[in-house]
């Protein structure tokens, strides 16, 4: 009985943040895609990638440019979108789109699956992973002969702090453009 609790509290942790070691180990595999690519490992792709890679948040290209201007980075907003394009043709990174008018970069190790919780109102986003959706989308694909080749669940709705009344209708969270 002690085991099936320790398993049910564990399968209900959320993580966001990036395993110790995890950027440095992003930034590695980024220096080799680049040298296999025939790309210059350059000072400002490295400070793009390692901001990205140090989050524990879904970044916009503005999160970016202001996340490397208050780091000292002079990076210009078009070499922010074509590093941003490399990471994601690398597989270090992934694009989400929430329907906001912009796009939103996550970093991404191997075979991660993330999952999102939105909310609707200050737009924060939680990044989750279950075992549970894992195993529920293998059985499903098994039974309808489904073989997957991505996944993408969003859950829209309101956080802790807007549910509880701590936040007016459309206050933002942190540097999210509108």
């Amino acid at each position: 009985m002690a085991a099936s609790k320790t398993s049910e509290s564990s399968s209900r942790v959320i993580s966001t943040k990036p395993p110790i070691g995890c950027a440095l180990l992003l930034m590695d595999l980024f220096r080799s895609y680049l040298h296999q690519q025939r790309l210059p490992v350059t000072h400002q792709r490295e400070a793009i990638a390692m901001s990205l890679f140090e989050s524990e948040q879904q970044l916009s290209v503005d999160d970016l440019a202001e996340l490397l201007r208050r780091r000292g980075e002079h990076v210009g907003k078009a070499t922010i979108y074509r590093t941003l394009s490399l990471l994601v043709e690398a597989d270090l990174a992934r694009e989400l789109d929430f329907g906001e008018g912009f796009k939103r970069y996550e970093h991404q190790a191997g075979e991660a699956r993330y999952d999102h919780l939105i909310c609707t109102n200050c737009g924060r986003v939680e990044r989750f992973t279950r075992p549970a959706v894992d195993d529920l989308q293998d059985e499903i694909a098994a039974e309808l002969g489904f073989f997957v080749q991505s996944r993408r669940l969003e859950i829209y709705g309101l956080c802790g702090r807007c549910k509880a009344g701590e936040r007016e209708i459309g206050e933002d969270v942190g540097v999210r453009p509108k």
